[in-house]
């Protein structure tokens, strides 16, 4: 089928058009512009997977895997697809096998696997069955979810595509990737990649020594010991029937934190790669390294005299944010500035919570009874009555002044709450010492019975500012409150107008 370049896909099969790799340009081949083997006449490129429609390696392989399955007619649109995979791989066949119109697909999943990758699994639609034992089981472990789901793929309308046994798998690199970085880059010197069902390193391994012996394959699997979603230790790759170890020429090994730490580096520096691609990279660089002390570099080297390498960008960093981390510690990511605000004023704003003076007057002598009205001039010019006034029958006024200052001047019916804060308090939206006192300080105190919620309450402080925190937790806890914009001073100024030009009439 003819490539589409203008990258656009219509119609009824529109999705099958976009994820099948024939009808789209290829992946980009990107040069790293800086790394330690520049003045060796090195140059190392990212072949960026990611950049396949569900944006990780394991859609080519799943994709192949589909395709001949049905093409065998071994699945149709009753199949329900069954795969041990936390990540990319079940993600992919979920993906794919809507687009392809089967019934659905179920993860079979450790037990380890965290709650963010449980709830990205689910947020794909995926069925989850969880297992105990090792993570990374091997396919022969009568125990372990991969031999689970190969039994079960063969009861009722499920089907196991079998990642780490189906030749289909790492076919999908001879088809389409081993192809591509052969047209990219038809001088290349160096391959590497991750090795998990070894299918990228045995697909694609396999087609570049095909088309030239010469070029040197490096695999890469996860220290001893060590975990890296995707790639596995040595131990377990052997495990694995695909005839990887004619395509492999040098093994390496790369820890979490120098994939993790790589990956890192990659992202900040333009090229979105995850944990595994972070690991193909080390293991390149160690391999190269390596063999510029033994003095071998010169064999790698084109005609031209340039040596090209290749390494794998096979994931993204997103889904494993929190083990960057973990793995790596706080001292890799910059401080977060004024982080005591993490802690406070964590409830929503919204605009229509702030009314101008004239509205907050307006509501206030709507609600205000005869006697109030009678009496008005004397409270607001500061002259006491006996008793604080009762609060009207469906309005609440507050005034989170200092006392001393609602005893100068007042709204009739107006509850001092005094928080400790006072005309001189610095703008606690600026300052982050007086937002973390005033907040908490609300937080603590603005509780009232539950009745008060059926009523109106209009807020007041000195500029309106820490009025609208008060209206912000207030309205947390489902109170109708609003904040004076300009605060208590732009009524007084507004009512002094009004006053004088009554005088005037």
């Amino acid at each position: 089928m003819a490539p589409i370049y203008n990258n656009t896909f219509s119609g009824k099969d529109a999705l099958a058009k976009f994820y099948d790799p024939d009808c789209n340009p290829m992946l980009p081949l990107v040069e790293i512009p800086t790394h330690p083997f520049e003045k060796d006449g090195v140059h190392i490129y990212a072949k960026m997977l990611t950049f396949l429609p569900a944006a990780n390696v394991k859609s080519l392989p799943a994709l192949n895997m589909l395709q001949k399955a049905k093409e065998a007619g071994k699945i149709d649109t009753s199949t329900n697809i069954v795969e041990y995979s936390s990540g990319s791989t079940i993600m992919s066949l979920a993906i794919l096998s809507r687009v392809m119109g089967l019934d659905g697909a179920t993860a079979y999943v450790s037990n380890k696997t965290t709650k963010s990758k449980l709830n990205l699994l689910r947020f794909f639609g995926l069925e989850t069955k969880l297992f105990g034992g090792p993570g990374q089981p091997s396919p022969h472990d009568s125990n372990g979810g991969i031999f689970r789901a190969s039994q079960d793929g063969r009861t009722g309308n499920n089907f196991n595509p079998s990642q780490y046994q189906n030749a289909d798998n790492y076919r999908a690199h001879q088809r389409w990737t081993g192809p591509q970085i052969v047209k990219q880059l038809p001088n290349i010197s160096v391959f590497a990649t991750g090795m998990g069902t070894t299918g990228t390193m045995t697909g694609t391994g396999s087609y570049l020594k095909d088309f030239n012996p010469k070029i040197v394959n490096v695999g890469v699997c996860t220290a001893p010991g060590d975990l890296v979603h995707g790639p596995r230790n040595l131990s377990l790759v052997g495990d694995i029937p695909f005839p990887w170890q004619k395509a492999v020429d040098v093994l390496e090994d790369a820890s979490a934190f120098e994939s993790f730490a790589a990956s890192l580096d990659l992202c900040r520096n333009g090229l979105l790669g995850g944990p595994s691609s972070g690991l193909a990279q080390v293991g390149l660089f160690k391999f190269l390294e390596r063999t510029r002390l033994e003095g071998g570099l010169d064999r790698l080297r084109a005609d031209d005299g340039s040596i090209n390498c290749v390494f794998t960008c096979c994931d993204l960093p997103y889904q494993y944010v929190d083990e960057y981390f973990q793995i790596l510690g706080e001292s890799y990511f910059p401080p977060i500035q004024e982080e005591a605000l993490l802690h406070v004023d964590r409830y929503p704003y919204q605009p229509e919570w702030e009314l101008a003076a004239e509205i907050v007057l307006s509501k206030i002598l709507v609600h205000m009874s005869n006697e109030e009205m009678c009496d008005k001039k004397n409270s607001w010019s500061g002259r006491e009555s006996s008793s604080r006034p009762a609060p009207c029958e469906d309005l609440v006024i507050l005034d989170i002044r200092a006392e001393v200052d609602y005893n100068k001047r007042h709204f009739p019916a107006a509850i001092s709450f005094d928080i400790g804060s006072d005309a001189e308090s610095p703008n606690p939206f600026l300052d982050t010492p007086t937002m973390t006192k005033q907040w908490r300080s609300l937080n603590q105190q603005l509780s009232f019975d539950e009745k008060i919620k059926g009523n109106t309450m209009v807020i007041f402080c000195y500029d309106g500012n820490t009025s609208r925190i008060a209206t912000s937790i207030l309205r947390h806890r489902g109170v109708e409150a609003y904040s004076c914009a300009g605060g208590i001073g732009a009524c007084w100024k507004l009512l002094d107008r009004i006053d004088g030009r009554e005088r005037r009439d």
